[in-house]
């Protein structure tokens, strides 16, 4: 039998002020999604455009002329 991965779940908390909360919740609810689906889908995009930015790499050979 093969097993699969174990997923390991972790739990961020967010301290929002009121104001910024209501704000947040308008807009999920402009897109249809919760709060907690919205903020899935920031963190999605952020890892997405994270993998895919070039690697940038310094020599520390290389003298500066």
């Amino acid at each position: 039998m093969t097993q699969l991965p174990t997923s390991i779940l972790r739990k961020i908390t967010i301290k929002l002020t009121e104001d910024d909360y209501l704000d947040f919740l308008l807009e999920s609810n402009e897109h249809g999604l919760t709060p907690e689906k919205q903020v899935h889908k920031l963190i999605n995009y952020y890892i997405l455009v994270r993998r895919r930015r070039p690697k940038v790499k310094f020599h520390t050979n290389t003298k500066i002329s």
